[in-house]
């Protein structure tokens, strides 16, 4: 695979600035100012809001995203306040009080863990010197590269068929939060690689091909990789590496080896036992409602090549191409993970298409709602928590209010949710108050990643509705 970095890579996320306008009839007062890059590097903190002198200045950064401020030099009081599930915030840095030069642009760096979640600040006078050329400034962000090696660690930066010894190569060394001082290189076709240091340097991160764009200034920093297991027959790598241009746009680069991965969910309750063809060679022979292969629990996934993929669903006594019900493209991206649920009766099968996340989050549960019963319509579904009544409660009585998803239709998903940490009882009703379906009293911890499927329950149960659980619901791999 061969990466592009450039100046026009798409900002990752949905970052905002916020600021003031001047009124029309104000005098414009030119003031010098400072450019300040704020950085969202600690993997199990939440979105973050950044505040200069209390005044939110960037709004809702979120892991591996960047933003850009331009405050007048002066000094200032900083501070980083994590955002908690229902809208709360706490201070998770500062306030610290900063000073901008002229001159110098800066990186404030949020980084550690949540436990120890600190800010890098770098200072930086200096400017691309060619045109022709690419400034990188390489920096070591990931804490869990830091517990893996216990130690210091090796960069290269080659050509891509260089051996590590070879004349020429770049390599520098360095242990967490340390920064390499801004190195100018050709633009053109690079490899980097991370090693652990030794006789013979053990390579834990390679990049493949990257173009690197003349004229690109690029903070390169390691960070830890938070995306699903989709490396065949061995453990991912422990980084990977985001790539932030001038203007606060972020690339991500992982390690080459790094494939994709698919899981299936049977939620057809009328369909037969099916098999799941991916490039038209059988992936799952046998599949039967309301099961999930190759598993329910957090990064259960068969890995795959990324890049467009035909899945086919057949019924498992014909697992042909020919006999298909279901043919569809999906496109999976490097590093990704996507749960694909067979839904609606036989008749009307299709595919609904999930992107799934398994980023642990330590302030909050990530729980993902997604309706997948066409049998029951619209409903509306209720989260109570067990010790405000949920246990005794019906969805008649007053201790259960307004849903928490309303008018929630079929194959709709509501995405990760923030959610406190807790004991519930999960309510499904129809839009007549009809209760589909009331559980026990279901645990969600801070850190778990959890999703949860609307399917038909069995015509033994005392539900009209069930649930398929899966990631951390289903326990670990």
């Amino acid at each position: 695979m061969k990466t592009k970095v450039a100046l026009t890579m798409a900002l990752a996320g949905s970052v905002m600035l916020v600021g003031c306008s001047n009124n029309d009839n104000d005098p414009v007062v030119k003031e010098p100012t400072s450019k300040v890059r704020v950085l969202h590097a600690v993997s199990d903190a939440p979105p973050v809001n950044v505040l200069v002198d209390g005044q939110t200045a960037v709004s809702g950064a979120d892991f591996k995203q960047a933003a850009v401020i331009s405050p007048a030099v002066g000094s200032y009081s900083l501070t980083v306040e994590g955002i908690l599930p229902g809208g709360a915030t706490t201070p998770v840095i500062g306030p610290a009080d900063v000073t901008l030069e002229e001159g110098f642009n800066y990186d404030v760096i949020a980084v550690g863990n949540l436990a120890t979640i600190e800010p890098l600040i770098l200072a930086d006078d200096g400017a691309l010197t060619d045109a022709d050329l690419v400034r990188l400034r390489v920096a070591h962000l990931s804490p869990a590269a830091q517990a893996a090696v216990n130690g210091p660690v090796e960069v290269y930066v080659s050509v891509p068929d260089a051996e590590l010894s070879d004349d020429g190569v770049l390599s520098f060394s360095f242990e967490f939060k340390g920064v390499q001082d801004p190195i100018e290189v050709p633009a053109g076709d690079y490899r980097i690689r991370v090693a652990i240091p030794g006789d013979t340097p053990t390579v834990v991160y390679n990049s493949g091909v990257v173009s690197l764009v003349a004229g690109s200034d690029l903070l390169v920093g390691a960070v830890d990789n938070t995306s699903p297991a989709t490396t065949e027959g061995a453990s991912n790598s422990p980084i990977s590496l985001i790539a932030v241009t001038s203007k606060g746009e972020v690339l991500e680069l992982y390690d080459e080896n790094q494939k994709a991965g698919v899981r299936v969910v049977h939620n057809s309750a009328d369909a037969p036992a099916v098999a799941v063809l991916v490039d038209d060679s059988v992936a799952i022979p046998s599949l039967t409602f309301p099961n999930v292969a190759p598993g329910a629990a957090i990064n259960s996934y068969a890995i795959i090549p990324n890049g467009t993929r035909n899945l086919k669903v057949s019924p498992a006594t014909s697992a042909v191409p020919e006999s298909a019900v279901i043919d569809a493209d999906v496109e999976f991206g490097q590093a990704s993970a996507k749960t694909v649920v067979a839904v609606n009766v036989l008749a009307a099968i299709e595919p609904l298409v999930l992107v799934d996340s398994v980023r642990s989050i330590a302030t909050q549960a990530s729980l993902r709602v997604v309706h997948g019963a066409v049998e029951a319509g619209t409903v509306d579904v209720y989260l109570v928590p067990t010790a405000e009544g949920g246990a005794t409660a019906t969805v008649l009585n007053s201790e259960v209010n307004d849903p928490t998803l309303n008018d929630f239709e079929f194959k709709s998903n509501t995405g990760y949710l923030a959610v406190p940490e807790g004991e519930y009882v999960v309510f499904i009703t129809d839009q007549s108050g009809n209760e589909l379906l009331k559980t026990g009293s279901v645990t969600l911890s801070n850190g778990g990643v959890y999703t949860a499927i609307a399917r038909l329950a069995p015509e033994d149960s005392d539900n009209t509705a069930g649930l398929t659980l899966l990631d951390d619901f289903a326990g670990p791999v």
